[in-house]
């Protein structure tokens, strides 16, 4: 005797496959009924492309007519013997037995397959219920669709890498309400059922709130389309990227504003602290909707000639109304080290990647594949009366001298290189109109503007 939740799971489990039966059949069903249709309509065509040559090949020459005859004595042109021999160019000469001569035009023959407009819906129809019985065939065995109830789960499985146990199917992955903030990891290949975790793979990427508002009202996406260079459907996507990155109903801190700046909102910069400033037009320390979607309109779509006041506004640091030498020099320094943070991130990531790509030494340090023992008395005959070689700088604090030096007198050097050119002398300050004209001769000038993208 089974038990009254033995029976009732059995009941859900005889339920389910007979549910997944009927879809797998009627897929099955929908393919087998194209692949007949479109046979039967290639058959068809065949026979009365086969029929109709034939028609036109038993017409005999009459009062001037140019037929063929079916007479095949005395005639140049070879008989047919089976319809697959049939084989019509655009224009086919044959030659009849009075002399004539005909062309027989086989794009005008009607019922051929490159006539019959149904034939690419037919084999369109084919080929995505062959594509969907192709993915149905990867069974995700003992799992199951949190939608709609799958198992097991057959195709495209996407599963949250954030929760415990949560995954959903392909069919079910556009209209899923799951939370926006975690991540789905797409698997196609069918892992062991014994090898599926049930813990969570990586912690939460998104900052924002579980819960969100619904979506945009109709007429403010109308208010931001026109604002901006955006469409609606970008105005949607970055609507649901903001409700991801938000944390208070304020709109955007300048803590998550850090934090989408990976490695870099590690040291205070002041290109982080200009570009945070342009993004908050209110001063209110956070970025809302409107001001992230006027923002990146800008940085995305906007003309150089556009941005041009805001990078100014960037340099006006004491916000004055005009730009002095020193206000260069601070920001050129911030854009040189920000650089200089972005090329060591870089060059991190490809040194890693290319340690993980060693076959058996990726714990083993570069000089380990060096085999040759190093001469040890020159280098001691060599190092006498040196001192120690430094370190490589970890970061701005741990930068050379000599390199620190160098920095500060190109920085100096370019400060002074666009005064120049605006006709400035020391002591003088730089306008918004002596700036363009720089920035039109020198476009380095807003190079910082652009030197973090979009950050969002």
């Amino acid at each position: 005797m089974f038990s009254s939740q033995a029976d009732t799971d059995s009941v859900m489990n005889y339920k389910q496959l007979v549910v997944g039966a009927a879809l797998g059949a009627s897929t099955v069903l929908l393919t087998y009924q194209a692949y007949k249709h479109y046979k039967q309509r290639q058959s068809q065509s065949t026979t009365l492309q086969t029929d109709t040559t034939q028609e036109i090949a038993s017409s005999p020459i009459r009062g001037g007519e140019r037929l063929l005859s079916n007479d095949t004595q005395g005639s140049s042109f070879e008989e047919i013997s089976t319809p697959t021999q049939v084989q019509l160019n655009p224009v086919t000469r044959f030659q009849g037995d009075l002399g004539g001569e005909i062309q027989v035009d086989s794009s005008v023959i009607v019922g051929t397959s490159e006539n019959d407009e149904s034939k690419p819906m037919l084999d369109l129809l084919y080929n995505i219920a062959q594509e969907q019985a192709r993915k149905d065939a990867y069974m995700h065995r003992s799992v199951t669709c949190n939608v709609c109830s799958q198992s097991p789960l057959c195709g495209i499985r996407y599963k949250c890498v954030n929760c415990i146990d949560y995954d959903i199917c392909e069919r079910c992955e556009p209209k899923d309400e799951h939370n926006k903030t975690h991540t789905l990891l797409r698997i196609t290949v069918p892992l062991p059922p014994l090898a599926n975790t049930r813990k969570p793979l990586l912690k939460v990427l998104y900052p924002g709130k579980k819960t969100h508002s619904g979506p945009l009202p109709y007429e403010e996406i109308l208010n931001y389309k026109q604002a901006s260079y955006f469409d609606t459907h970008e105005i949607e996507a970055i609507y649901e990227q903001y409700k991801c990155l938000l944390t208070s109903e304020k709109g955007i801190s300048r803590e998550v504003f850090d934090q989408c700046l990976g490695p870099l909102a590690d040291q205070k910069n002041l290109v982080v602290d200009r570009l945070f400033k342009f993004y908050d037009k209110n001063n209110d320390k956070h970025i809302d909707f409107s001001e992230m979607v006027s923002g990146l309109s800008l940085l995305v779509k906007g003309s150089q000639q556009e941005k041009m006041p805001y990078a100014f506004e960037g340099y006006d640091i004491e916000n004055k109304g005009y730009i002095s030498k020193d206000n260069l020099r601070r920001m050129f320094k911030a854009y040189f080290n920000i650089t200089i943070e972005l090329v060591r991130d870089v060059v991190k990531g490809c040194e890693e990647e290319m340690m993980a790509n060693f076959d058996e030494s990726s714990g083993r340090p570069i000089s380990a594949l060096f085999s040759a023992p190093l001469p040890s008395d020159s280098m001691n005959n060599n190092q006498k009366g040196k001192g120690d070689i430094p370190a490589n700088p970890g970061g701005r604090e741990g930068m050379w001298p000599v390199m620190e030096a160098m920095s500060q007198d190109a920085i100096d050097e370019m400060a002074n290189n666009l005064f120049k050119i605006a006709k400035l002398k020391d002591g003088q300050r730089m306008t918004y109109d002596k700036f363009k004209v720089v920035a039109l001769v020198d476009p380095s000038l807003i190079a910082w503007f652009d030197a973090l993208g979009t950050v969002f």
